[in-house]
């Protein structure tokens, strides 16, 4: 009995040990011996924050340059259409009827040249 009590008492005082063990890991001394690694951790916390807001920016400044583009496709594909329209042939000869020109009412015709050559004689 002597034996079992003995060893419920190093497993008590095993547990007591690591109990303290992780106390002293959280306190003034083990946060002495732990400030390079806090620092290091500081560290890499603002460098997280600051990757963060830097991507945030970012993602809003593509938005914003989709939107800008978005405009511009619009403008264009406008443009476009009123190019095609003022270049139909019914507005075209509706501007030029304005000027006085009007399409010809017969369809074009070649002029052609005639010379006269000699026939070369018989003799």
């Amino acid at each position: 009995m002597k034996i079992a009590s003995k060893m419920e008492e190093v497993k008590k005082q095993s547990r007591l040990d690591v109990f303290k063990e992780r106390f002293d890991s959280i306190s003034y001394k083990g946060v002495v011996l732990n400030v390079p690694f806090l620092i290091f951790l500081a560290i890499l916390a603002l460098a997280y924050i600051s990757n963060n807001n830097k991507g945030v920016a970012i993602s809003r400044e593509i938005e914003k340059k989709n939107k800008e583009l978005e405009e511009v496709r619009w403008r264009y594909k406008d443009a476009q259409a009123n190019l095609i329209y003022s270049t139909s042939e019914k507005q075209i000869s509706d501007q030029t009827a304005a000027m006085g020109i009007h399409p010809l009412d017969k369809p074009a015709f070649e002029i052609k040249k005639y010379t006269k050559t000699k026939e070369p004689s018989n003799n």
